[in-house]
C-alpha cells in the first residue's frame, strides 16, 4: 500500500514474513498469493452455485486459519464480524493476533470434539488440513465440523490425490503409500511430531472419494474442482445429509 494511504494501511493486517509464508505452505510471495486466490475464487463461486446463497450473508469459518492467509482474502466478500478462525497451534494465532488479522479466533483442539465456538457456520472451510490428518483425526475433525454446519451449509476440504506421492520426497514412498491408498482409499505417512493422546495427529495423507463416501455418510459429496495452479489439492464441497 502506498505510504500516502496510512488510514487504510492501517486497516489491513501485517503481511507474514516470507520465512513464515514457507514454513506453513512451503511457498510465498506472488506464488503462494496466485494459489490462495485461485482457491478462494473456486469456494466463492461453488458455495453460491450450491446454495444460492450471497456470500455476504455467510457465518465463515476458516478451519485450520494459520497465520490467516486465507481470511485476509475474505474481507472483500464478508462482514468482519462473520469471520472465524480456528487452529490447533498457539503459535498460528499469535501470529494472527500480533500482524492484526482481522477476525473472530481461537485456538482448537488437535483432536477436535467440540470447537471453540457455540454457533452453526454457513460455510466451513478448511484448506490444506486433511491433506495433513491422520484417519483418526480427519474422522474426528469430519464428525465435528458436522455438528457446526447449518443445515444448508457447505463444508469445502482439500485432499490430495494417488499422484502427490510420485512427488512427496522425490517419490520414495509411493509404491508403498499408493498401494495403501488403493486398497484402503486413505493413506498416511505420519511425521516426526510429538503424538497426542497417543495419536500421531499430523503426517502427510491422500484419500479417495469412495472412502469418503463410505465412511462418512453424514456428508454428502456434491462437488469437485481443482485450480491449475495447484494440481494436487482436490477441492471437495460437501454438504450435510
Amino acid at each position: 500500500i502506498p505510504p500516502q494511504y496510512q488510514t487504510l494501511k492501517s486497516f489491513f493486517p501485517t503481511m507474514a514474513s516470507e520465512e513464515i509464508q514457507s514454513a506453513w505452505t512451503g511457498t510465498h510471495g506472488t506464488a503462494l498469493l496466485e494459489q490462495s486466490l485461485a482457491f478462494i475464487k473456486t469456494m466463492l463461486f461453488g458455495y453460491s452455485a450450491i446454495t444460492g446463497k450471497k456470500i455476504e450473508d455467510a457465518q465463515v469459518l476458516d478451519y485450520g486459519c494459520g497465520w490467516g492467509r486465507l481470511i485476509r482474502l475474505l474481507y472483500k466478500f464478508v462482514p468482519l464480524k462473520n469471520i472465524y478462525g480456528v487452529d490447533p497451534w498457539d503459535e498460528s494465532i499469535n501470529i494472527c493476533h500480533r500482524d492484526g488479522v482481522k477476525a473472530n479466533l481461537a485456538i482448537s483442539d488437535y483432536l477436535p470434539l467440540s470447537l471453540p465456538f457455540a454457533r452453526q457456520f454457513d460455510l466451513i472451510f478448511a484448506f490444506s488440513v486433511f491433506t495433513h490428518l491422520s484417519e483418526k483425526t480427519a474422522r474426528i475433525t469430519l464428525k465435528t465440523l458436522r455438528k457446526h454446519i447449518s443445515s444448508e451449509g457447505v463444508l469445502v476440504i482439500t485432499i490430495r490425490p494417488k499422484e502427490y506421492w510420485h512427488i512427496h520426497e522425490k517419490g520414495a514412498f509411493a509404491l508403498e503409500m499408493i498401494k495403501e491408498h488403493e486398497e484402503k482409499g486413505f493413506a498416511f505417512l505420519p511425521q516426526d511430531v510429538d503424538p497426542i493422546d497417543g495419536e500421531i495427529t499430523f503426517g502427510d495423507t491422500s484419500m479417495t472419494f469412495a472412502y469418503l463416501a463410505s465412511q462418512f455418510p453424514e456428508w454428502n459429496l456434491k462437488w469437485v474442482e481443482w485450480n491449475e495452479i495447484d494440481p494436487h489439492q482436490m477441492i471437495l464441497f460437501l454438504t450435510p445429509v
